[in-house]
């Protein structure tokens, strides 16, 4: 509120004090790796028709890149970015806050992201071998990671004779699922467009084969069906950090909390602030639970929110400026294995 002053004297504005709360950023805007003749800066598209005005007369669906980011937005992906390959790591580290996708070959990106850490924000969507796969031939150069997944095999399109990389569908794929059910949902049973066939047939036997780490999910194609993503495991085996939904959903939650948080920066650490803090974070993490983001029937169960003197502070870490949160998610795994016991029931048994 503006004051007009027409003496000298003390005039008084009242004005609400912005309110501290934590909000929800976008979960699946992906970052394409692209070829090295490709822009060093990110350029962002809204549509393929951009795709196509910024290509002009060198639009090409014959290269794989393009081909790529055709697919992605003919499987309903939103904006996106894209860069030259050379300068992928420099500028996820630099849209870290902006994007939480980024989409790649495989084995171009394995030297690049392992450079990379959890406080970077993103997730890797990586392209299996383009090669076919058999039982006896395992790729023994993925890499190993918690912050990526792999999927297989590549696509094949009526209006391209390129090979398709199956990231950049499942990327669009992705944000289909988030937008509609929410990260913490496993991107997975989701049917790619019917114009959209996966190169080689995958058998059961095949899967079973490459579930193991590091695991390679696979696109399938089952009676009278389309095609669907038939995995969510992420490069790491642990039990913590298995499933990519649980992975992206711990990510998206520090993400969102961590920007919440700068805005205390330098505010008074005292008893006031902490419950400030605490009351926000809470709120967060309760509409996740509620939109089934959590386990639990309780918020007890689901959740957990911790800060204060003597429970997550003490008075050195008080007098050294930390302010200290503890924060725990009882995360939901997908329901991977379906077992069904039947009986027979013999009358008069």
């Amino acid at each position: 509120m503006s004051v007009t002053t027409s003496f000298p004297g003390v005039y008084i504005a009242e004005s609400d004090s912005p309110t501290f709360s934590v909000s929800t950023a976008p979960t699946a805007i992906p970052l394409f790796s692209m070829n090295a003749d490709f822009s060093s800066t990110a350029v962002r598209f809204e549509s393929y028709m951009e795709v196509a005005r910024y290509f002009g007369a060198d639009l090409d669906v014959k290269r794989p890149a393009i081909a790529g980011l055709r697919a992605y937005f003919e499987a309903g992906g939103g904006p996106c970015y894209a860069v030259s390959h050379d300068y992928l790591e420099q500028e996820a580290s630099s849209l870290g806050s902006t994007i939480s996708l980024v989409v790649a070959n495989a084995f171009d990106i394995i030297p690049e992201f392992s450079s990379l850490d959890v406080a970077d924000g993103l997730f890797f969507i990586l392209d299996g071998p383009e090669e076919e796969l058999t039982i006896q031939s395992r790729p023994t150069n993925l890499g190993s990671s918690a912050l990526a997944a792999a999927y297989y095999p590549w696509l094949k399109a009526r209006w391209t004779d390129a090979d398709i990389a199956p990231s950049a569908v499942v990327a669009a794929l992705y944000g289909q699922n988030d937008r509609t059910r929410g990260v913490w949902k496993a991107p997975a049973n989701i049917a790619l467009p019917a114009s959209l066939k996966p190169k080689y047939q995958v058998t059961d036997d095949l899967q079973a084969e490459y579930m193991s780490a590091p695991a390679i999910n696979m696109i399938r194609t089952f009676r009278d069906q389309n095609p669907v993503i038939w995995g969510a495991r992420t490069l790491d085996e642990s039990d913590d950090w298995r499933y990519v939904s649980v992975r992206r959903l711990f990510l998206s939650v520090e993400r969102d909390i961590r920007k919440a948080m700068n805005t205390l920066m330098f505010e008074s650490n005292v008893p006031h602030t902490w419950e400030k803090a605490r009351s926000a974070v809470t709120s967060y993490l309760r509409s996740i639970w509620q939109q089934g983001g959590l386990m639990g029937i309780s918020e007890e169960e689901a959740f957990f929110v911790q800060i204060g003197k003597g429970v997550t502070m003490s008075d050195t870490d008080i007098a050294q400026g930390k302010m200290i949160m503890k924060i725990g998610l009882a995360a939901s795994r997908p329901a991977e294995f379906i077992i069904l016991q039947f009986t027979q029931n013999f009358e008069g048994a």
